[in-house]
């Protein structure tokens, strides 16, 4: 069914941030499932957790650490699971679920300010990392310092908006309907698009199965 409707698809505009389709010929209800899904179901990575072991800024841990969650994570669909869905099933994660940053930054003499590009990996060979290096996260003011480790996870919108990938709208103009979709940064806008058709796929195939076991189990009932 996905398949078939894939065909409608025509691209208007692409780049590195965006992509426009022209999907007039595709059921409302179906684009406007495609839209939900980018939003709320497609997997990302960011910081869930940050363990803080030094910050003498004037910046509290909790807004630290806040505002380094918020920092869009370059994703690798390929390579890790999200974490509830991992066989190791551990608490901690492990290399198919988690990737450990550490940030260390501190200032002598003169005033420093830490950035994205200060978040450094535990292992070498991966391709996560900050969409940007150039995102501020503290200013450290002579004789400040601040040392933490990162946990970063795949996780979804729906969770939290830290896991969004993007915005996506449908808007019609001269009688032709449009969907627009923008990335924040963890994955390419068509990745995400066919992502999303990805998992409608799935659920609609979830859906079919569970109606066949209902209209069994009524058969099997009826009279």
């Amino acid at each position: 069914m996905i398949q078939k409707q894939r065909t409608k698809l025509k691209i208007i505009s692409e780049d590195a941030e965006s992509i426009t389709l022209d999907v007039t010929d595709i059921p409302q209800p179906l684009a406007n499932a495609l839209r939900r899904v980018i939003i709320k179901e497609v997997p990302t990575m960011a910081v869930e957790e940050v363990l803080i072991i030094e910050n003498s800024s004037v910046m509290t841990n909790e807004v630290l650490a806040h505002r380094i969650s918020l920092i869009p994570f370059i994703t690798d669909l390929e390579n890790f699971n999200i974490a509830e869905e991992c066989k190791c099933q551990s608490r901690l994660g492990c290399e198919k679920c988690v990737v450990r940053f550490v940030l260390r930054a501190e200032a002598l003499n003169e005033p420093v300010t830490v950035y994205s590009r200060d978040i450094k990996p535990e292992r070498t060979g991966i391709s996560v990392a900050p969409f940007s290096g150039d995102i501020p996260v503290v200013a450290l003011a002579p004789g400040q310092k601040v040392e933490m480790e990162l946990y970063v996870r795949l996780g979804r919108g729906r969770k939290h908006t830290k896991w969004m990938a993007g915005i996506a709208t449908l808007y019609e103009e001269n009688n032709r309907r449009y969907f627009y979709v923008e990335s924040f940064g963890f994955l390419p806008p068509r990745r995400m698009v066919l992502e999303a058709a990805k998992i409608v796929k799935t659920k609609i195939r979830e859906i079919e199965e569970g109606l066949k076991e209902l209209m069994k189990y009524e058969s099997a009932n009826a009279g």
